[in-house]
């Protein structure tokens, strides 16, 4: 039989807020707003981010359920290798770190209403790989190209589905 331990001496050196429930909670708040705005869109429209949230729902609760004490908590963070002994990121950002990052995030969000997905998304990934990642010039472009291709090829060709083109770029805009 699986004997499950229920003690975890590595996590008491684990700050409480990497193991506080309410990241998670706080997240589901989301993913179910994210959800309900969706239904204003229209039939096809809405396909993609209910898939999405629907995705996206399943993993937070996957890892709110990790998060619990108890049985049925460590079987995830077994099954799931969701503990927290074996942090990748054992250190504290700085909070401005943490502010460029959202930050880079907004500036996608912007963007892609701006000008559309498909120019939003290498554009994001060869700034972010540059100026962040400090990646060579060349490498980050054809990183950034071979990525909008992928995106391109599988929703506007092959899924037949219509990107979002920004409000500055959409030609729509003008009827």
């Amino acid at each position: 039989m699986l004997k499950v331990s229920m003690t975890q001496p590595e996590a008491e050196q684990v700050p409480p807020g990497v193991t506080s429930i309410y990241p998670p909670i706080l997240l589901l708040f989301v993913v179910v707003i994210l959800t309900y705005s969706t239904f204003d869109y229209g039939e096809t429209a809405r396909q993609l981010p209910l898939l999405i949230c629907a995705g996206l729902f399943v993993l937070i609760v996957l890892d709110l359920l990790s998060r619990l004490p108890g049985k049925a908590g460590a079987l995830i963070r077994l099954a799931l290798g969701a503990g927290f002994q074996n942090r990748e990121m054992t250190h504290s950002p700085r909070w401005q770190a943490e502010i460029i990052q959202i930050m880079w995030v907004a500036g996608c969000v912007i963007s892609m209403a701006l000008i559309g997905i498909l120019p939003a998304v290498p554009l994001f990934i060869f700034s972010y790989m540059v100026i962040q990642g400090k990646q060579k010039i060349v490498f980050s472009l054809m990183i950034a190209m071979l990525i909008v291709c992928v995106v391109g090829l599988v929703f506007e060709l092959f899924l037949e589905y219509d990107l979002y083109r920004g409000v500055l770029l959409d030609p729509d805009r003008f009827e």
